[in-house]
């Protein structure tokens, strides 16, 4: 599905992703630079996304693609966001993970592995050329499951210039081991 970009009055593009989507005032992301509308969608894909799925975590994958799409703009929070979006694309898609994610995450009193030096990622324009709309628009799991993987390849495409970096912080923060 590619992005839309002819709107009238009522509606506006997303600042992440550029689909054109009616005007809607609810809320949006504190860092994520994506529209009220967009963000509404996301909530009602990752729900879609929720619950036992064959092969890939599409949960996994639909919290990553959109957080790698709509990566707002350059502060410390969107700049760890960013990074662990990507890390989650390239775990799930060239790593082969299969691993959801943690929404509440248990406190570990271990000590952190590792330091990772992330910094800013000029995101790429476009910022890949599917949108959460095509999950959301899906009918039954099979072609939903087809098509969050879809999108999320295709955003994770778009970060090609950058996977070497995003590669090497998990190499260093996840070794292949898991």
């Amino acid at each position: 599905m590619q992005h839309e970009r002819n709107g009238t009055s009522s509606s506006s593009a997303c600042p992440g992703c550029g689909l054109v989507l009616p005007v809607y005032s609810g809320p949006t992301h504190a860092y994520m630079g994506a529209s009220a509308a967009c963000w509404r969608i996301y909530g009602q894909t990752s729900t879609l996304a929720w619950g036992p799925g064959d092969g890939l975590p599409l949960l996994r994958l639909v919290v990553d693609a959109y957080g790698a799409q709509h990566p707002g703009k350059r502060e410390v929070r969107a700049v760890q966001s960013v990074a662990v979006h990507l890390m989650g694309l390239c775990l799930v898609l060239e790593r082969g993970a299969h691993i959801e994610p943690e929404f509440m995450p248990v406190r570990r009193r271990e000590p952190a592995r590792t330091t990772l030096d992330l910094h800013w990622l000029e995101p790429p324009d476009p910022n890949g050329t599917l949108t959460v709309r095509g999950p959301v628009l899906a009918t039954g799991r099979d072609e939903l499951a087809a098509s969050v993987e879809a999108w999320a390849r295709d955003v994770w495409a778009a970060w090609q210039p950058h996977h070497e970096t995003v590669r090497g912080w998990l190499d260093r923060a996840a070794p292949r081991d898991c």
